[in-house]
């Protein structure tokens, strides 16, 4: 292989890391307010102490059934968890959960871009969520609740998680988001969800910087030719 072919395969690379498993910090919902227009705000620590500005704060506009935001009954149990996966090294970690019972509309909106937006499910009985962002299911099994299956149907310009049975477990959205809205299909007792991430998306790089990094990547190979000549 040409040593050009090479530095450009090594640049693209740099460019597009896939995810790999790693620790998933899941948001601690701070306030709720539950009801059929009910609301809730929460913050994802990305582990610096004290405030910080990389911190993502989250809003929640939608019925709620009923919130936890400081102890109560964790929902978060099974072993092996279903929530644990080759892309997620943890289950959530508190009882914090907001819990659904209706077939409305629901929004979840970020202070920045998250990719990797991972959004855990309990007890998605005989029921499911229609999404306006297409999403991959990581895992899924026996929860709180009992067990089950998820599984993903597109109908139109909608992807829905569907659940069989009494299924747990966690899905990832495909691309860096600032908001998710999504409808459950039909009425239930309740299930419940939470959301988590690896951190902020990056930064997509402006057209300046990628011409610098155009132009280095043409000083490599000149220099490398002039090498390979002498």
């Amino acid at each position: 292989m040409k040593l050009e072919t090479l530095i450009a395969a090594a640049a693209l690379a740099a460019l597009s890391v896939p995810a790999a498993a790693a620790p998933v910090d899941w948001i601690h919902w701070t306030r709720g307010t539950p009801g059929a227009k009910g609301s809730a705000s929460g913050v994802v620590d990305l582990g610096a102490p004290g405030p910080d500005a990389s911190d993502i704060s989250v809003e929640y506009a939608g019925e709620i059934a009923f919130i936890q935001t400081s102890g109560g009954t964790n929902y978060w149990t099974g072993n092996p968890s279903p929530y644990v996966s080759p892309e997620v090294d943890n289950a959530p970690g508190t009882p914090d959960i907001i819990a659904l019972s209706s077939a409305t509309s629901k929004t979840l909106t970020f202070s920045a871009p998250v990719h990797n937006l991972f959004f855990a499910v309990v007890s998605l009985n005989g029921n499911g969520y229609a999404f306006n962002e297409d999403f991959d299911i990581l895992s899924y099994g026996c929860g709180y609740w009992g067990c089950g299956t998820l599984t993903k149907e597109i109908v139109g310009s909608e992807y829905r998680l569907i659940g069989s049975g009494e299924p747990h477990g966690v899905i990832r959205f495909n691309r860096a988001v600032t908001s998710i809205t999504w409808t459950s299909l039909t009425n239930e007792y309740w299930n419940g969800f939470t959301v988590g991430t690896y951190g902020a998306a990056p930064p997509i790089p402006e057209p300046s910087t990628l011409a610098l990094a155009s132009l280095g990547l043409l000083g490599i190979i000149a220099a490398a030719r002039r090498r390979r000549d002498a």
